[in-house]
């Protein structure tokens, strides 16, 4: 029995589950929202993660303190018309040798204004250049809230190419956004991620799995 359980502890203690990534954007030095790109809080051992940053559309203007957010530089009124126009925000995981990765969940707090974009979708890659959904509906927020509030959590754990991720492999993820008015007030068109609580410093983003070592 004794052995059994050792047996059992051994194979266990090589798996990690739970949080892999996050980004906690409060804290000592909190973000102003204005940033270019966010570095994530925390990064579970064995894997990489880039940068969270803006696409080309995206631009910094008004603040966001502790969170992350820009407004779209011209009217973006569909999901064609963003992945064309590169308005997104943006970020990379990779494996590191000696270990296998599988993604649970994506979870994320969105921040809209009353002129801004409220349609979100989510989507991955493999090689930066093709893209698929992680979802089949676009994600439609509508809480004005000046925190942003909770998008619906994506359960990726079906996704077969987000399973079993081998080492030196990379994996990009981009959040499309539209649905913006540029020609009503400027200082309601902002659009990205929620503020974190300013007395637990939660994360505005956070992946969720499990990591293997091979």
């Amino acid at each position: 029995m004794r052995i059994l359980l050792i047996i059992l502890w051994s194979i266990a203690a090589q798996f990690t589950y739970g949080q892999l990534a996050t980004w906690n954007l409060g804290g000592p030095s909190p973000t102003n929202g204005r940033e270019a790109s966010v570095t994530p809080t925390f990064v579970k051992e064995g894997m990489t993660v880039s940068d969270l940053s803006k696409g080309p559309l995206v631009k910094s203007r008004q603040g966001n303190a502790r969170g992350f957010s820009g407004h779209l530089a011209k009217d973006i009124r569909t999901f064609d018309e963003a992945f064309e126009n590169n308005a997104y925000f943006e970020f990379t995981i990779g494996v590191e040798k000696g270990h296998v990765l599988s993604i649970s969940r994506l979870k994320a707090k969105l921040r809209i204004q009353e002129f801004s974009a409220k349609n979100f979708q989510w989507t991955y890659s493999l090689d930066g250049t093709n893209f698929k959904n992680l979802h089949d509906t676009a994600i439609q927020m509508s809480n004005l809230s000046n925190s942003g509030s909770n998008q619906p959590s994506l359960d990726l754990s079906q996704i077969k190419d987000l399973q079993n991720v081998k080492a030196k492999s990379k994996i990009t993820f981009r959040l499309y956004v539209w649905g913006n008015d540029n020609s009503q007030d400027k200082g309601k068109i902002s659009v990205g991620f929620g503020k974190s609580d300013a007395k637990n410093n939660s994360p505005v983003l956070k992946l969720e799995g499990s990591i293997t070592k091979s």
